[in-house]
């Protein structure tokens, strides 16, 4: 990659533009033609560094339930685990990590009710009753973006993102309310929630898919992203191909009445993309979660070390992936039939 596709790939991860010529805005945001930019992000596409340019949705601004599920799960169930969950639409991210409690999946339901029945068949299907939900109560920072202007050089504490998208996440810790939304409403999110067209002119394409009008194609999208449904409107990167090969979970003991001080901060390092507040368990007494990315192993336990230090926070611990179950991006509204 060039410092073009560089900035590119920088640009996309924050904001696609919704609008009718996007690779036009791009190519004049970083010194290229239309034609260029469209080609670029066409091949990095291509080449899979870009596993996806869509929406990013909310799942409670749409009415839906999320929660973070783990188990102490035999080695010799972990297949019979993994087909189950596989099956399960709602399950977007099945991981196997170096710890005791050694099973991690996401799971994403239309209610608490219903992700309660899904874990409990799960629980049933493979005979292990001590499966866990641990819904995030609070949410500190969603953001999966990699920053491609990084060098290799230590970054100091105090060399943090602080951009208005950490400002936007922050706002998040309030109660979140669904959205209201409208049949036309439900469609978009139907389509956008997909791989956009690879088409120069992506929104044009999806009209013609819907019959709508591009510009009220244009004027539902931005209003979706306005109020906060669509999170965000950009690239999901496979951060290995992009060169940040390692991620590690860091999970912290942290006394509950520091919490949200304590979040805050860690939610302020450029290399943490996920900061939550969940649920202990009687012999799983970590209570903020962080997801760190690096280029290496070492770079995730140096980052953990940087944000001991400017926490305080000393007991934790850092769960690595050794294997990769399952990742999709969760489809909403399947079950939808609108006008």
């Amino acid at each position: 990659m060039d410092s073009i596709d560089r900035a590119l790939l920088n640009a996309i991860q924050n904001q696609f533009p919704i609008a009718l010529h996007p690779y036009k805005i791009l190519g004049e945001a970083v010194g290229a033609t239309e034609e260029d930019a469209f080609k670029r992000i066409q091949r990095l596409r291509q080449e899979g560094i870009i596993r996806r340019l869509g929406g990013v949705f909310d799942s409670r601004r749409l009415g839906y339930y999320s929660t973070l599920c783990t188990g102490k799960v035999p080695e010799e169930k972990i297949p019979l685990l993994a087909k189950l969950l596989n099956e399960i639409p709602g399950v977007t991210h099945n991981y196997i990590r170096n710890h005791e409690y050694n099973s991690w999946f996401t799971l994403i339901a239309r209610s608490q009710a219903e992700a309660e029945r899904i874990l409990q068949t799960i629980r049933d299907a493979i005979g292990i009753s001590e499966i866990y939900s641990l819904p995030a109560t609070q949410l500190f920072k969603i953001n999966v973006n990699f920053d491609f202007d990084l060098s290799d050089d230590d970054i100091d504490e105090e060399d943090v993102n602080v951009s208005g998208e950490n400002d936007s996440n922050s706002a998040q810790r309030e109660t979140i309310t669904p959205f209201e939304l409208s049949n036309m409403d439900i469609s978009l999110i139907q389509v956008l929630q997909g791989n956009l067209p690879d088409s120069p002119t992506p929104f044009t394409a999806l009209a013609q898919i819907l019959q709508w009008r591009v510009e009220d194609v244009i004027s539902c999208a931005n209003r979706l992203s306005e109020a906060k449904v669509i999170r965000r409107f950009g690239a999901v990167l496979r951060h290995q191909k992009a060169g940040f090969v390692a991620n590690a979970m860091g999970v912290w003991q942290v006394d509950p009445e520091k919490a949200a001080e304590v979040g805050k901060t860690m939610a302020l390092f450029k290399e943490v993309s996920h900061c939550y507040q969940r649920p202990t368990l009687p012999d799983w007494p970590y209570n903020l979660f962080t997801m760190v990315h690096g280029r290496t192993a070492e770079d995730c336990g140096d980052v953990m070390k940087r944000i001991s230090l400017a926490t305080g926070v000393q007991t934790y611990s850092m769960l690595f992936s050794t294997a990769e179950l399952k990742k999709s991006s969760m489809q909403y509204f399947l079950e939808e039939e609108t006008d």
